[in-house]
């Protein structure tokens, strides 16, 4: 995909998928799909606008791939159709915050086809028209496909008389949580090593959240006298210092930045280095994610989940309360506050099967919405095909 953007970036050559003012809390769901857009064709290319402005926040996401950022067409015949001229695009996907009725209009009689993303159906449009309203079904049915994930969307659409060919259903797309890759030969070898132990992961743990991992780790060695526990502190660089305080208590420490393994009588891996953190939800069955006691600034838990980790956090949800909650709703993810409760849940979980129930709840929970971007990606892509060969 081309890496341009602003008001004078130029249209390359081939199919080009245009994006309009995405809201904020369905971004992180449009990026997923561009990312699945870009592996399934990179040469496509991608153009994200703004209502009124040049939309920002396509940079502010590293693993984005390369698009187009440009404004959005004014309402009205003359800024529609220069838009247009200027970016022939083959596919436009909307959201319904912001639907410039004649641009629609425009592009759906030039061939463009019109996806619609519908959350929900508006208040605001409840609010001005009645359900089944000329205008808000005239603009409605410009949509060539409409992805409703409102449970009860679909019927309202069916009400206002669009046509059911037209409305597909589909559950909340996926947010991006992008499985998490590791070295499979360190997987083996590391595998080997603690086969037959019990093991945890206290993940992206803060300096203040230390202590509480490892005295609920010894409340529970107690009765689980071969327990492993991998603590990977939130700042790699604290590492060191940390393996040589846990040391200094009497704890059996093994240092990954000192190329130290977890032996037998290991206790505790200070896993100290960086870009491993899917290697270590993959050999520890239950994970405490750090940054929940109180930091308010812990990892994505869907990363936990894909990967098969029970998943234990704290109250502090951070940027990713909505996941959090989602997985406690379903029992797949269990809130603890301190060295106790994390204690007795670690405990509990250190049943397998406890853990292998939450564990396929949490995956469950966390790929749900792959299905419908997926589904979404097949549709436009086919759309492509067919317009190549038509």
């Amino acid at each position: 995909m081309a890496g341009h953007s602003g008001s004078n970036a130029t249209r390359p050559n081939g199919p080009l998928v245009w994006v309009h003012a995405p809201p904020p809390d369905a971004q992180a769901e449009v990026a997923e799909l561009l990312r699945q857009l870009d592996d399934r064709d990179p040469d496509l290319t991608i153009l994200v606008t703004g209502q009124n402005s040049v939309p920002d926040w396509p940079a502010s996401l590293p693993d984005l791939p390369d698009v187009l950022c440009a404004a959005g067409p004014g309402e009205g015949l003359r800024p529609s159709t220069a838009f247009l001229d200027r970016w022939r695009p083959d596919i436009a996907l909307f959201y319904p915050a912001h639907l410039p009725a004649s641009t629609l209009s425009y592009a759906g009689a030039r061939g463009t086809a019109l996806f619609l993303i519908l959350p929900d159906i508006p208040k605001a449009w409840r609010s001005r028209w009645r359900i089944g309203a000329v205008a808000n079904r005239q603009l409605l049915n410009r949509f060539d496909r409409i992805f409703v994930t409102a449970p009860d969307g679909a019927a309202q659409l069916a009400a206002m008389g669009l046509p059911r060919d037209r409305i597909a259903t589909c559950k909340p797309l996926s947010r991006g949580s992008a499985v998490l890759r590791c070295n499979s030969a360190e997987r083996g070898a590391l595998g080997a090593l603690i086969a037959g132990r019990p093991v945890w992961l206290a993940a992206c743990t803060r300096p203040a959240e230390d202590p509480v991992v490892v005295a609920a780790h010894a409340r529970v060695l107690r009765h689980a006298h071969r327990l492993l526990l991998i603590l990977v502190p939130s700042d790699p660089e604290r590492g060191a210092d940390l393996a040589r305080r846990l040391r200094a208590e009497g704890w059996l420490v093994a240092l990954r930045s000192d190329n130290e393994e977890p032996e037998a009588e290991t206790q505790i891996y200070v896993a100290d280095q960086e870009g491993e953190m899917g290697l270590w939800l993959r050999l520890a069955p239950v994970s405490f994610l750090g940054g929940t006691l109180g930091a308010n600034d812990g990892p994505d838990p869907f990363q936990a989940a894909a990967l098969g980790s029970a998943i234990l956090h704290g109250p502090a949800l951070g940027p990713y309360a909505d996941r959090y909650n989602s997985l406690g709703d379903a029992m797949a993810a269990r809130l603890v506050r301190d060295e106790i409760s994390l204690a007795e849940a670690l405990s509990e979980l250190l049943a397998p099967d406890r853990a292998a129930v939450m564990a396929r709840n949490a995956w469950d929970i966390s790929t749900e919405g792959t299905k419908s971007t997926d589904r979404i990606v097949e549709r436009m892509l086919d759309v492509l095909s067919e317009s190549e060969t038509a």
